[in-house]
C-alpha cells in the first residue's frame, strides 16, 4: 500500500469517535486524514528512494511516480536497475535524465543515448562520470557545446593522470 501512488483512505480511516458529528465534520476529517496519510506514504516513498539498500525491484515500482524529484534520487541510487535507468532516461525532463547521467549502473546503449541528449546540463553530466568509457568521452570531448568540451577534457585527463600514477607506483 505504501508504494502505490494512490491511497485508500477508507482502508486506513481510524473509528469515528464517540458521540455523533456532523456530515460536514466527516468530510473534513476525511479529507485531512487522506492528506496526512498521503503525506505519510510521500514520506516512505522518498526514504525508499534514497536508501541505497533498496531492492531494485521496489526502486522499478517506486519509478512509476510522478514526482520529479522522487524520480531523481531513484535515478540516482547505486542500486537502481539498468532497466530502471533505461527508462528514467527517456523521461522529458532534463534533471532527470541528467541524474541517470551519473549513475554507474547505466549501460553503454543509454551512455550513448545520452552523450546525443538534446540538453547540455545532461551531456555535462555525463562528462563528469568516471564510468563512461573514454570512446563516450572522447566524443564529449567534440560537443558543440563548450562547457560539454571542457568537461569531457578534465575528466579524460583526470583518468590518464590515475593510470600514469598507477604505472609510476
Amino acid at each position: 500500500m505504501l508504494l502505490c501512488n494512490e491511497i485508500d483512505v477508507q482502508s486506513v480511516k481510524r473509528p469515528a469517535e464517540q458521540g455523533q458529528q456532523g456530515q460536514q465534520g466527516q468530510q473534513g476529517q476525511q479529507k485531512e486524514s487522506r492528506k496526512s496519510v498521503e503525506a505519510e506514504a510521500a514520506r516512505i516513498r522518498w526514504l525508499l528512494a534514497i536508501n541505497p539498500n533498496t531492492p531494485p525491484p521496489v526502486l522499478e515500482h517506486l519509478s512509476n511516480d510522478a514526482s520529479l524529484r522522487l524520480l531523481e534520487r531513484i535515478a540516482e541510487n547505486p542500486r537502481t536497475h539498468t532497466t530502471t535507468l533505461a527508462k528514467l532516461a527517456n523521461h522529458d525532463e532534463a534533471q532527470v535524465r541528467a541524474a541517470v547521467a551519473e549513475n554507474m549502473n547505466i549501460s553503454i546503449k543509454t551512455a550513448w543515448k545520452l552523450a546525443r541528449d538534446e540538453s547540455p546540463d545532461v551531456r555535462v553530466r555525463l562528462a563528469e562520470s568516471y564510468h563512461v568509457p573514454v570512446a563516450i568521452l572522447r566524443i564529449l570531448a567534440t560537443d558543440d557545446n563548450p562547457y560539454v568540451q571542457e568537461r569531457a577534457y578534465k575528466t579524460l585527463y583526470r583518468m590518464l593522470e590515475e593510470v600514469q600514477s598507477l604505472r609510476s607506483a
